[in-house]
């Protein structure tokens, strides 16, 4: 009885372990897409980090997909990238130079992506943008849009003043209408405290690590630093930026954020703050429902059909010189810099206005205004103008000039008046002093920068000489281009006047009469060089309008994002004039670039595919650049200017020019409100003798 009592027991206990131990039935796979979708609505545009991050490497890798992505680059790149031979060796080697990029090898790292198994779609396109962004360019790009239907935001934007000779990461602002979790009661408290660690790394370390992959911005890391911290500028209104390092596209490693911050004396703080994950302006609502929809919908470009046509649906891409060079007419060359984009998809700080509580809790300050030490005289579309107000700066003045792009391409428009007229305004009120503010401005028209170069210092050139790659393709479509001149083809070289002569081109000489120039370790080929056309008919100005501003008695300043058409202002005045230049933020103790990426105008694989098209030209066997498979535009610069006529190194890699000849170390104050660097940097302009 006792035994078969123990036996009977023994066989439940061993069945029952035999239940317990059996595999439980699997839940159905959720497609994470379908989840996706079902959070990415107008009613409740809140996405979860893990969501979308199954859902983006549940695309499976597409060969064929990759294949079409790579030949379309390494076609573009061959015959149209000017940089690419240069791009191998990097930039010259000067002592003070502020500039640290690697050399890259296009070609080279493209035959490496192709020969590299790849576990999703994802981690593919990852690496082509990544590759493009190695250059440090900020004209070159990869954006795969497909992959940007995700914003990633902090409510933390940080910076990295100096304050008493010491470097390091602070709370810049906290911005609770993004997001509250992880963050103390009081977020408030954790202004300008200093963020010791991210993610277990030194701060500052973590933060350059970031940047230094993704920002593409400078070939100058202390630039690339500024780009990634929050910054205080001009765009229509004053606002802050919340840096690329708190605002981002790119699917973070985790789906949170570990500070270790410390208040003044108090005890170290954790914080554990998560990713907010919202749809982004490249997510659409309501038009998939699992994996296979949402890459038919956010991915495939569809009407990538390689006959010069893009997808209606394409994002528009950045302008370039050729589609606005045209015979006769009164438009000049545009470039819109991928970088700019990008800056101004981060959005603003979401701060309260000037003399506004914020709310948080009883007590707190009034928000004060951004410029309290200058008095506002003008603004116009791109420009606000200041005059200082201090009874030791009242004959300095300061225009601060957030964009080139004026968005309108007619010579004579109001923007071009108007930015004369704010000038005026301020030297008919004493100002002998100008200040050029140009932090943040990626650039714009390039005729309008010229106008600007004219117009402050009337009897000097206002341009830059360039040229163009040239290759059999490039000799072949030029013929073609002049033939059927369309007057709307970059590749029409009556769209160009001759440096040399000063004449525009009459024949294709500029593309087929070939220069051989050293880039590098080898010796290509380039075009004649040349400048775009200008014809302002509202310069000179009449008598008596005349604007007096001495180059003694001006500076520039930047925090280094100085691109494109703002690059061609700021280096001709430093350049040919000896104006001063200032650059704010960066590394401590390291010259700082106060510009940056000014390589000639900047075009995109559609424009070269439809630009090509546009002149019936076809190329032979599988060399012709093709429209991207994927929802994606890749930028490029096809000129590069030189600092000089007879330069042999163009200006994007001639290190000895990028230098400020002030390097201002940022603080908590002029972080925040600008005019305390105007007043500084007044009392520098021709001080007057004791």
């Amino acid at each position: 009885m006792k035994v078969t009592s123990l036996l009977t027991i023994a066989a439940a206990i061993c069945m029952a372990t035999s239940s317990d131990a059996a595999p439980k039935p699997k839940p159905a796979n959720k497609d994470p897409c379908a989840e996706l979708a079902k959070q990415g609505t107008y009613n409740n545009p809140q996405l979860s980090y893990d969501v979308v991050k199954r859902c983006f490497n549940n695309h499976k890798y597409r060969p064929d997909v990759a294949a079409k992505v790579l030949s379309s680059l390494e076609n573009t790149y061959s015959n149209f990238f000017v940089f690419i031979d240069q791009a191998k060796v990097g930039p010259t080697k000067v002592a003070g130079s502020p500039l640290d990029t690697a050399p890259v090898d296009a070609l080279k790292e493209l035959d490496a992506i192709r020969k590299k198994k790849w576990a999703n779609d994802y981690e593919f396109q990852l690496a082509v943008t990544r590759l493009a962004a190695s250059f440090n360019d900020g004209h070159v790009s990869y954006r795969n849009f497909c992959y940007m239907t995700a914003k990633f935001m902090q409510p933390l934007s940080l910076y990295a003043p100096v304050v008493n000779g010491k470097q390091d990461v602070r709370v810049f602002y906290v911005d609770t209408t993004i997001g509250k979790k992880g963050l103390p009661k009081n977020p408030s408290s954790l202004v300008d405290c200093v963020v010791q660690t991210i993610d277990g790394q030194p701060a500052l370390k973590a933060i350059q690590d970031f940047t230094d992959r993704v920002s593409a911005i400078s070939k100058d890391p202390g630039v690339r630093l500024n780009d990634a911290l929050a910054s205080t500028s001009w765009y229509d209104e004053w606002s802050s930026s919340p840096g690329g390092f708190a605002s981002r596209y790119e699917l973070p490693s985790s789906e949170s954020v570990k500070y270790t911050i410390q208040c003044a004396k108090g005890p170290v703080q954790t914080l554990t703050v998560p990713w907010v994950v919202r749809p982004s302006d490249y997510y659409e609502y309501s038009t998939f429902t699992d994996t296979k929809s949402y890459w038919e919908v956010q991915c495939q470009n569809s009407a990538a059909d390689y006959n010069g046509h893009s997808n209606s649906r394409l994002p528009s891409p950045s302008t370039t010189a050729a589609r606005t060079l045209a015979a006769g007419s009164k438009k000049g060359a545009s470039e819109t810099a991928p970088a700019l984009t990008t800056f101004r998809e981060r959005g603003k700080i979401t701060q309260p206005k000037p003399g506004q509580s914020n709310g948080r809790h009883n007590g707190e300050p009034k928000a004060p205004a951004v410029i309290t030490q200058a008095k506002l005289v003008a603004t116009t579309r791109t420009s606000a103008f200041y005059r200082l107000t201090g009874s030791k700066v009242k004959d300095a003045c300061v225009a601060v000039i957030a964009t080139e792009d004026t968005e309108e391409y007619e010579y004579d428009s109001d923007e071009y008046h108007n930015f004369a007229k704010g000038l005026q305004k301020l030297q008919s009120q004493g100002c002998t002093k100008l200040i050029l503010d140009m932090t943040n401005n990626g650039g714009g028209l390039i005729d309008f920068a010229y106008y600007i170069n004219r117009l402050l210092f009337p009897k000097a050139d206002p341009y830059f000489v360039q040229d163009i790659k040239t290759t059999k393709m490039i000799h072949d479509a030029s013929r073609r281009a002049i033939k059927v001149h369309t007057a709307r083809s970059m590749l029409d070289a009556t769209q160009y006047v001759s440096a040399a002569t000063n004449q525009r081109f009459k024949d294709t000489s500029m593309f087929t009469k070939d220069v051989r120039q050293k880039r590098g370790s080898a010796t290509v080929t380039f075009s004649q060089r040349s400048y775009f056309p200008f014809k302002w008919p509202f310069l000179p100005l009449k008598k008596g309008q005349e604007l007096k501003f001495k180059p003694e008695n001006m500076a520039i300043i930047t925090n280094g994002f100085c691109g494109s058409a703002c690059s061609m202002i700021a280096t001709r005045f430093a350049i040919t004039q000896n104006v001063k230049t200032y650059a704010i933020g960066g590394i401590a103790k390291r010259p700082l670039s106060y510009f940056s990426f000014p390589g000639g105008f900047v075009t995109e694989v559609g424009s070269v595919v439809a630009d090509l098209s546009m002149i019936k030209y076809k190329a032979p066997g599988k060399t012709a650049p093709t429209q991207l498979p994927v929802m994606a535009s890749a930028n490029l610069p096809m000129g590069e200017l030189f600092a000089y006529a007879n330069s042999t190194v163009p200006l994007e890699y001639d290190s000895q020019f990028y230098a400020a000849t002030v390097h201002l170390d940022q603080d908590p104050v002029s972080a925040r409100h600008p005019d305390n660097v105007w007043v500084k940097i007044a009392g520098d302009l021709n001080p007057k003798k004791k």
